[in-house]
């Protein structure tokens, strides 16, 4: 199949998410997904809106489903979804279920792979279960220890003849990658729906899917020992505090100040979750001179 390039509405509100996809249909997108969070906050009316405002557009219901693959496949595919997710960790009785109701109403089934321990040899298993497509996808949170999933893509899309999408901190530098390594499916959240110009950041990626090239960005550079201190100078200090995600606040920095120095003034106190670092920056914006 033609490369495919799948935006990831990873939203809260359905609002913003149907203006993102609007954005990133202008700008090229060829599958539309309503991403786990979006359906868990807005539930399947998602869906329909989707189908309803790009009707032209594959729309794919992440629902990683678990349990009641064919109930759960006959809601979404009945509310306009082409394509649902069901996590390949699940029993092969739930798979069956799904991909029968999928047959049933017309759309088809994408499994992922997360938390599959062999990945190849379920790949294997998933493909004589007749399910139409696999999807090679690592967490937000592995994202964050620097896992990513080209590491297994290759010996997944050479132990099955389906076609596999990859998903996991893609952006226009590594979806090029990606289709080297074996997907036809590519997809792209944050690169795109967080971007200040969504049609510009969809165009882009999709001219690195077309050239199978890396396009370079400012936005994902990775950063040595060597030149950290350039990387500092770029982000908030609430950013740095929150740079170790939830293990933890970065150790070893030391304040260029004279000991003794004394700093006075109106304490603001803030109380926020592991790993977030919006509640720091709202506090510095509403903080008032002593």
């Amino acid at each position: 199949m033609e490369p495919v390039l799948q935006v990831a509405l990873d939203h809260m509100h359905l609002k913003r998410a149907l203006l993102a996809a609007k954005e990133a249909v202008e700008g090229g997108a060829d599958w539309l997904e309503a991403g786990t969070p979006l359906v868990k906050s807005e539930g399947i009316e998602v869906v329909r809106q989707l189908k309803k405002s790009f009707p032209g557009k594959t729309i794919v219901a992440d629902l990683k489903t678990m349990d009641t693959g064919a109930f759960e496949v006959e809601i979404a595919a009945k509310a306009g979804a082409d394509v649902i997710t069901v996590m390949g960790v699940t029993d092969d009785a739930t798979i069956l279920e799904a991909v029968r109701a999928a047959r049933r109403y017309g759309s088809k089934i994408m499994v992922d792979l997360m938390r599959v321990a062999d990945k190849p040899a379920r790949a294997k298993e998933l493909e004589k279960l007749g399910v139409d497509y696999l999807n090679m996808h690592v967490s937000i949170d592995e994202q964050m220890i620097a896992h990513t999933p080209l590491q297994e893509l290759k010996a997944v899309a050479a132990a099955t003849s389906l076609p596999v999408a990859v998903a996991g901190g893609l952006n226009s530098e590594t979806v090029g990658e990606a289709l080297k390594a074996g997907a036809s499916i590519v997809i792209v959240g944050g690169a795109i729906i967080k971007a200040e110009n969504v049609a510009e950041a969809t165009r882009t990626i999709k001219k690195a899917i077309h050239g199978r090239k890396s396009i370079p960005t400012g936005l994902y550079k990775k950063y040595t020992d060597a030149d950290v201190g350039d990387a500092f100078r770029k982000v908030s200090t609430p950013n740095l505090a929150d740079a170790m995600q939830k293990r933890g606040v970065m150790t070893g920095l030391v304040p260029r100040i004279r000991h003794g120095t004394k700093l006075v003034g109106r304490a603001l106190t803030v109380k926020t979750a592991d790993g977030d670092w919006a509640k720091p920056v709202e506090a510095i914006d509403r903080a008032k001179p002593s």
